[in-house]
C-alpha cells in the first residue's frame, strides 16, 4: 500500500480483540516510520488497502509474534532489574565488552595470559559464576 507520504511496511492487530489495526508507514524521502491506527472495518478504504497486502491471518500472526517478542523483552527487563546492582558494578568497572574471540585452543599460556589481564580475569570469573553447577551449588564455602 502506498500513500502520498510513504509505503506500508508492517501491519498487525493492536490487541487480541482484533478490532483495531496498527499500520506502519515508511516515508519515501526521510525513511522515518509513522504509525496509524484504524478501526477494523473491512469496508473502510484504508482497511481495504491494508487487507490487500496483509490478510486477516497475517494481521493475527503479526500480533501473536509481536506479543511473544514483548514477553521476551519483559523477561529480559525483569532480569535486568533483578541484577541491576551487578550490571551497574560491571559498567562502572570500566571494562569494555568485546566480541567473543574465535575459539582458540586452551593452552597453559592462554590461562596465564588471562591471569595477567584484570579485564579478562574478571570476565572469566563472571562466566564461572554463571555456570549452572556454580549457581545451583548448595556449598557456599569460600576458600
Amino acid at each position: 500500500m502506498k500513500t502520498r507520504d510513504g509505503r506500508l511496511v508492517n501491519a498487525r492487530f493492536l490487541d487480541d480483540n482484533c478490532d483495531t489495526i496498527r499500520a506502519e508507514f515508511k516515508n519515501y524521502e526521510t525513511e522515518a516510520v509513522s504509525v496509524n491506527i484504524y478501526s477494523f472495518n473491512p469496508e473502510d478504504k484504508f482497511v481495504m488497502d491494508i487487507l490487500n497486502e496483509y490478510s486477516i491471518e497475517d494481521l493475527e500472526r503479526n500480533y501473536v509474534e509481536f506479543s511473544k517478542m514483548e514477553g521476551t523483552r519483559q523477561k529480559y527487563f525483569e532480569r535486568f532489574v533483578e541484577r541491576f546492582d551487578e550490571i551497574v558494578d560491571y559498567l562502572d568497572s570500566g571494562i569494555t565488552p568485546q566480541a567473543p574471540a574465535e575459539d582458540k585452543p586452551v593452552t597453559l599460556q592462554v590461562i596465564k595470559d588471562i591471569g595477567n589481564s584484570p579485564e579478562d580475569f574478571f570476565k572469566l570469573k563472571l562466566e564461572i559464576f554463571e555456570l549452572p553447577e556454580v549457581k545451583n551449588s548448595k556449598n557456599h564455602r569460600v576458600f
